[in-house]
């Protein structure tokens, strides 16, 4: 039997984003949904068993109707090949109160014919080309509600018969994973399940939502984050991205882990030398080191303050054209410590005009220079 993990969507996360001329959309929305498009047909070429989708679909919880078309569209494809499509909602996916519908509902109100939407734990069997799955559901619950999984998640267990294969499919923060950037996206519950809950012999296949990077917690059975198939920020700028295709065969599970066509992110660190006459061309021959096509790209430039030169930003600019997005070009000033002026005297107590005088001083101006500045300043105060 194959199947098809997935999770983490996220459909509607438009930070570097453009408008797409052709379409009028969002062009991140069109990157979400392209690789939602690789996956699925991924699954209908190589045929798979049954695709399982992890939780969170969307960014939020109120999903635009644009964002909800583009990823029903795709659900639909699949199901329609006679592939099974189990879903379990995500937090993101979940509304703040308890009786409203959360966004993937509108499956099971439709009875879409061989899509499963699974909003509370529950034990399935899922009918495949390759026989019967059984798929026992750990959606995103509200606060509290996690710690009756301590006896839930047993109970079904013992459901399980040994003629057919058994997967988790589960939204869920477990011990021992670690968090990317998605961290900060979280809706916080503090509800970290034990990753001992997860690991039941019976189990063919722990596949598990929630947590961006892709990793695996254990082997027997394996207990797997596909992670999310396309990139959030720049926090994820070195995480592989993509989902995995299980095989299970003889009561044995062997997993691959796909990369898919996630948008690139970038970023180029460029330290100037003390007193560089050319920060400008030091600048862009760093860049020129980098294939930016495509990507989303920061530059973040460390300046010393000997550094006088002006950095010429339209060239800068104009080396970055064929960059997806430029998601910033940062200038770290270092900023020599100031001379004290007099320890020996309280600067509050100065004038204005004895304030200056010390500063020029301190600075070492000239006895004419100083006067000249003095009598400056003495017009600005009067005026």
């Amino acid at each position: 039997m194959k199947l098809l993990h997935t999770a983490d969507l996220h459909i509607g996360m438009i930070n570097y984003s453009k408008l797409d001329p052709e379409t009028g959309l969002e062009s991140r929305l069109l990157d979400f949904l392209k690789t939602l498009d690789l996956m699925v047909d991924y699954a209908l070429k190589e045929k798979v068993d049954a695709f399982l989708f992890a939780g969170d679909a969307y960014k939020t919880r109120d999903p635009s109707p644009t964002q909800q078309r583009g990823f029903g569209e795709r659900i639909r494809k699949v199901a329609k090949a006679g592939i099974p499509v189990v879903m379990v909602v995500g937090n993101h996916d979940t509304p703040n109160a308890e009786g409203k519908a959360n966004t993937l509902d509108i499956y099971s109100a439709l009875e879409m014919e061989n899509v499963w939407v699974s909003r509370a734990p529950e034990f399935l069997n899922i009918p495949t080309q390759s026989g019967n799955l059984q798929v026992i559901t750990a959606p995103w619950l509200h606060k509290g509600e996690f710690k009756t999984l301590g006896d839930k998640l047993p109970a079904m267990y013992e459901k399980i018969k040994p003629d057919a294969p058994a997967v988790l499919v589960g939204h869920l923060e477990v011990e021992g994973a670690i968090f990317g950037s998605e961290k900060g996206l979280a809706i916080i519950n503090d509800a970290t399940i034990p990753l001992s809950l997860l690991t039941d012999r019976k189990l063919s296949y722990v596949a598990l939502g929630h947590i961006h990077k892709h990793q695996v917690l254990a082997k027997d059975p394996p207990v797997v984050y596909s992670g999310s198939p396309q990139r959030i920020d720049f926090g994820e700028e070195k995480e592989a991205k993509g989902f995995v295709i299980i095989d299970i065969e003889n009561k044995k599970t062997s997993f691959n882990f796909i990369p898919s066509d996630a948008r690139s992110f970038l970023t180029i660190k460029v330290a100037l030398k003390e007193e560089e006459p050319e920060p400008t061309e030091i600048i862009l021959k760093e860049i020129g080191k980098h294939d930016v096509k495509d990507k989303v790209v920061r530059i973040i430039i460390d300046i010393p303050a000997s550094v006088t030169k002006e950095i010429e930003m339209d060239k800068i600019k104009r080396v970055l054209t064929s960059a997806y997005f430029i998601a910033g070009i940062s200038r770290n000033v270092e900023r020599k410590e100031r001379a004290a002026l007099d320890g020996q005297e309280e600067v509050e107590r100065l004038t204005p005009i004895e304030a200056l005088q010390k500063y020029f001083q301190s600075k070492k101006y000239d006895e004419k220079r100083i006067k000249e500045l003095e009598n400056y300043a003495a017009q600005i105060l009067d005026s």
